[in-house]
């Protein structure tokens, strides 16, 4: 593979292009503290995903009030490198817009892991799930239990059967207002905001 190419497509839910301005609006007042590490991870994060060094930390599975989201994979990210990762970044894992093409990786949501407005609200309500319940499309991915406790080789076998799947299932298609990372639809904030997807932002 070419040195200037990434593995994947990386697409941006509108939304979560709405979340990176935020945090980059929020590290430019506070570059040193927590806003502006957050926004550093949130970027090489980005990074590694779009390049492939990086394949989130666990699939996600139903749960009632936290929805359905069995075709999604979450990453963890912390807002204090002295402390538990207290935030998470959402995506779907994509088949290419056509043959031969990359695969595609949408980034749905990144907020905090808990409290109001947590990142399972945030990613069901822009999916347009409801918080309690199934989706039968996602039977394809089988049923995850939320309190299930692996080891990394585990989450990574998990990590890499769901990917298999998700780039089989002709179900699993960006929403209607992603785009992708290069596209200028989301504006000048949006491009400053976000890392070009073929740079390589590994720590």
């Amino acid at each position: 593979m070419s040195g200037d190419l990434p593995l994947y497509e990386v697409v941006l839910g509108k939304e979560f292009a709405v979340d990176l301005m935020r945090l980059a609006a929020a590290a430019e007042k506070d570059p040193r503290g927590s806003a502006g590490y957050l926004h550093r991870q949130v970027l090489k994060q980005i990074g590694a995903l779009a390049n492939g060094a990086a394949d989130g930390r666990h699939a996600l599975g139903y749960e009632s009030g936290k929805g359905d989201l069995r075709d999604c994979v979450t990453a963890y990210l912390q807002s204090d490198p002295q402390q538990k990762a207290d935030y998470r970044l959402v995506f779907r894992e994509m088949p290419p817009e056509r043959p031969g093409g990359q695969p595609r990786r949408e980034l749905l949501a990144v907020k905090p892991r808990q409290g109001s407005g947590n990142i399972y609200e945030h990613t069901c309500a822009r999916l347009n799930r409801n918080l309690h319940d199934r989706q039968p499309g996602l039977n394809a991915f089988g049923d995850r239990m939320p309190s299930l406790r692996q080891n990394q080789a585990q989450r990574q076998a998990e990590l890499d059967a769901n990917r298999a799947i998700a780039h089989a299932f002709a179900g699993q298609v960006p929403l209607a207002t992603s785009r992708p990372l290069t596209s200028a639809h989301f504006g000048q904030h949006a491009a400053k905001a976000a890392p070009r997807p073929a740079q390589d932002l590994r720590r």
